[in-house]
């Protein structure tokens, strides 16, 4: 079998070497066609590495009304935060901002769940958006910080703070000039029959009384009666025997209102006293001066109104705001971005506060953080029990707008008034304000505060002897001395 079986594995051999020959010989043998053509790979592009998230040092929260009558005012303060953020970021120190928006449903709630490393808020606006944080028990969760001139019947310093001037802050500036630099101790109060009347005339009798100085007379008028306005006047002004027994009045009203009362006293002969408006005077004059719109400078030449933003003003703070808004499109700059803006950059520099910080504690931080700060409204402090207070700015009105008062160039004017020697409307420069100009020499402009032109005629030159008064002259009517 063995022979058989090689002899059958020979044959096979000998087939399959000829089957092979076969194909590399004979042309019947079809080629095998070529591979398809391998379609290219198409090249992904990596996406763009995403630029990497700033490595926030703080977080705040900030509650504002972005709809609904207070829009404008909440969206004005958002710009002024984002400007800060801006500045912020490219110094290296970015600050996270949580926005809340105080008109949406759900805003408690929103307020409620923010992280908890977030414990400052900055707002609200509104004394209802505080009442409702207080009735929800927020209030004692995060430290609030309000854009608002009084927390009603929360307590400052305790429940909640503020960043934002008050009236006190108003009032404080005037008598600052009236009765610590002018000497005056004896004001009137002519104000409207209203809750904002009442609530600034208190405040005033308050602080004045404070300071040793009397409310002498009041006159209340009816802001819906114009017919019955000149006969208040006439009664207030007759509580010196025939001259006013005062030397300042306070008028707490609006700029449109008060400006046909003040006729009242000039038509009544008299014309030299000290007229104290509320910042409502300032905002106005911004206002008229944006709009061109004209104003009776002859009722104001001895007026002077308080405010808390001072465009002009140098201080790099208050520029930076400045060229970013007008960047932004908005030539005229308020004091509502100036608090955004600073609320921001004394945020950054609060840092955070552990939860649950005593009232002493945050007040002390506060305190800390604003000490030294480059301000761009008016500069802000807290006292050791967490009152803040604003050192306003004091104008007087002109036909371009507010100007910064120079007080010793207004206390010559209210001096040469009441000496009968300006008799001419007053010109509008802070150096024409002297009874006795140099004519030679060419006015300039208050630092910060661009040359205004002149207007009208030069004011008299004051008598080396002036004539003695027909009568004695109450102190509060003399002339005001250097201080």
């Amino acid at each position: 079998m063995l022979p058989r079986l090689l002899a059958r594995l020979l044959v096979c051999s000998l087939l399959v070497a000829l089957s092979g020959c076969a194909g590399m010989f004979s042309g019947s043998q079809q080629a095998e066609p070529p591979a398809p053509p391998t379609p290219p790979v198409a090249v992904v592009q990596p996406e763009p590495t995403p630029p990497p998230k700033p490595a926030y040092v703080n977080s705040v929260a900030v509650l504002l009304p972005l709809g609904g009558p207070f829009r404008e005012f909440g969206g004005r303060v958002q710009k002024g935060i984002q400007a800060a953020q801006d500045n912020l970021a490219k110094a290296g120190t970015p600050l996270d901002v949580h926005i809340i928006d105080a008109t949406q449903p759900g805003w408690v709630e929103a307020v409620r769940n923010l992280p908890p490393e977030i414990t400052v808020v900055g707002g609200p606006m509104h004394r209802l958006t505080l009442k409702e944080l207080e009735t929800a028990g927020m209030l004692q969760t995060r430290v609030f910080l309000a854009f608002m001139p009084s927390l009603g019947e929360a307590r400052e310093g305790v429940d909640a703070w503020r960043f934002f001037p008050s009236a006190e802050d108003e009032i404080d500036a005037l008598l600052r000039l009236s009765a610590s630099d002018y000497g005056i101790n004896q004001f009137a109060i002519l104000r409207p029959g209203d809750r904002y009347g009442q609530t600034m005339g208190d405040a005033f009798a308050v602080a004045a009384s404070k300071l040793g100085a009397q409310i002498t007379a009041t006159g209340v008028y009816n802001p819906q009666e114009p017919a019955g306005w000149q006969a208040t006047v006439a009664d207030m002004l007759r509580t010196g025997g025939g001259r006013p027994g005062f030397g300042a009045v306070f008028i707490p009203d609006e700029w449109a209102r008060a400006d046909k009362v003040l006729p009242a006293i000039f038509s009544n002969k008299v014309e030299d006293l000290l007229i104290l408006g509320p910042q409502l005077w300032t905002e106005a004059l911004y206002r008229a001066a944006a709009n061109k719109s004209q104003i009776n400078i002859q009722n104001y030449r001895l007026a002077v109104c308080p405010g808390a933003w001072w465009p002009e003003n140098q201080g790099q703070a208050t520029q930076q705001l400045v060229t970013a808004m007008r960047a932004a499109g908005d030539e005229h700059p308020d004091m509502w971005e100036a608090v955004g803006f600073d609320f921001a950059r004394m945020a950054a520099r609060l840092g955070r506060l552990p939860q649950g910080s005593p009232p002493q504690e945050v007040s002390s931080r506060l305190a800390q953080a604003t000490t030294g700060m480059d301000f761009s409204m008016a500069p802000l402090t807290y006292s050791p029990d967490g009152k803040a207070h604003v050192a306003m700015y004091l104008f007087r009105p002109s036909v371009t707008g507010p100007v910064l008062l120079d007080p010793e160039g207004f206390r010559q004017r209210l001096n040469a008034i009441r000496q009968k020697a300006l008799e001419n409307p007053a010109p509008e420069t802070e150096q024409s304000y002297s009874p006795n100009p140099a004519p030679a020499a060419p006015a300039q402009p208050l630092q910060g505060t661009p040359a205004q032109p002149v207007q009208g005629t030069p004011a008299q030159p004051i008598p080396s002897a002036p004539a003695q008064p027909l009568g004695p002259v109450p102190s509060h009517r003399q002339a005001i001395p250097v201080s």
